[in-house]
């Protein structure tokens, strides 16, 4: 294979033996891939690169640091699903890059709604890319975006590309399998400390599951590996949860029913690194018993529910036998702040009453040491 030496915008040397290295290493260093989609863009001439993995059952990404805002508008508007680029150069699984004007007509840019009315208003008009099938099926592609004042992307500027394309193609393929993998280490860890647990793809599937939450009653894999709860109000808020694809936690009940404990269930969002993006971890789930026994201390309180040590406190003084009244003289607040502060309480817990939030919290049985809920993990692929 013969590398090429090319030069950038200002003239410095792109030395294309170092950015093969770098590919490799990003292949089992997930935070080096910044570095290859600026390094790829930098080629082109390019603002910066989009990554996307993309199948029926998922979509996930990351960019170049540069690009970030614009491509998450992409990803949360209507053209992330339906866009002339994705109909014509997605599916080419050519082993090269191609430009826009490699499958579309200059015409049909000019009348396309994903060119006129989102790319061009924010500065964008033309990419350079290449789309790599994955051993999982899934569309793995490269985008590098050029600005619209720039003009299109020269077709020797991506053939010069092309010597990196096979180099890509083999570093995906290692990442979705370390991917992989690091799901599964995830969930038998925490199997290891009784803690049922499941990786969750940005499409409401399961990537890797534990035995016990196999086991469980309360959890379900259906048809296409997709995820569910067997309580309706508790899966229609995970399922709420999933389709926002935020990158906040959530902690919720799961009510008793038919002899099944109560749970507490946890989604922890997974970093957005390259080992995700081609594994398709994007949630990790995991369940704490509701039991009997003593009231839960206010660490733990504030770990499952996100609870301020305001409420959190206020729910332990509820737990343990108090009353609003009680609570408020003892402390000398007014009973409308007690209030106020159940109030929330009961939109974090996902109850109405202050009977079903003591039935709720009864008793939390976490392993470890209090507050382990969510510092127990924190560590396992989750975000740094």
């Amino acid at each position: 294979m013969r590398v090429e030496e090319v030069v950038g915008p200002r003239g410095e040397p792109l030395d294309a033996t170092n950015l093969i290295e770098e590919i490799y290493e990003a292949a089992v260093v997930p935070e080096r891939w910044a570095g290859v989609l600026d390094r790829l863009a930098a080629r082109a001439g390019g603002v910066g690169t989009i990554l996307f993995a993309a199948s029926p059952n998922r979509f996930q990404w990351t960019s170049s640091k540069a690009i970030h805002a614009v491509t998450a508008e992409w990803v949360a508007s209507p053209f992330a699903a339906e866009n002339l680029r994705g109909r014509r150069l997605v599916p080419l699984y050519e082993p090269r890059f191609l430009t826009d004007l490699d499958a579309i007509t200059p015409d049909e840019i000019e009348q396309d709604p994903f060119y006129r009315d989102f790319l061009r208003p924010r500065g964008w008009g033309w990419c350079v890319g290449t789309s790599i099938r994955s051993t999982s099926g899934d569309s793995i592609v490269f985008s590098i975006e050029r600005l619209h004042a720039d003009g299109p992307v020269p077709r020797e500027t991506a053939a010069a590309l092309d010597q990196f394309r096979p180099h890509l193609a083999r570093a995906s393929i290692i990442s979705a399998r370390l991917g992989l993998e690091r799901a599964r280490a995830s969930v038998a860890a925490l199997e290891l400390v009784g803690l049922p647990a499941a990786i969750i793809t940005g499409r409401h599937s399961a990537l890797a599951a534990n035995d016990l939450i196999v086991k469980c009653a309360a959890f379900e894999i259906g048809a296409f590996d997709r995820v569910r709860l067997t309580d309706p109000a508790a899966n229609e808020r995970l399922q709420r949860h999933l389709d926002a694809a935020g990158d906040a936690g959530l902690s919720f009940p799961i009510r008793a029913s038919g002899g099944r404990p109560a749970f507490v269930a946890h989604l922890v969002p997974l970093r957005r690194a390259g080992l995700d993006v081609f594994s398709g971890a994007a949630q990790l789930f995991y369940l704490t018993e509701v039991g009997r026994g003593e009231a839960p201390s206010a660490a733990i309180l504030e770990a499952l529910f996100d609870l301020s040590p305001a409420e959190a406190k206020v729910t332990r003084l509820l737990l343990a036998g108090g009353t609003v009244a009680g609570i408020a003289s003892s402390h000398g607040i007014r009973p409308e702040t007690v209030r106020g502060q159940l109030k929330s309480v009961f939109a974090k817990t996902g109850v109405r009453r202050q009977a079903e939030l003591i039935q709720l919290l009864g008793g939390i049985q976490a392993p470890g040491t209090p507050g382990f809920g969510l510092s127990g993990v924190a560590g396992i692929g989750t975000r740094g």
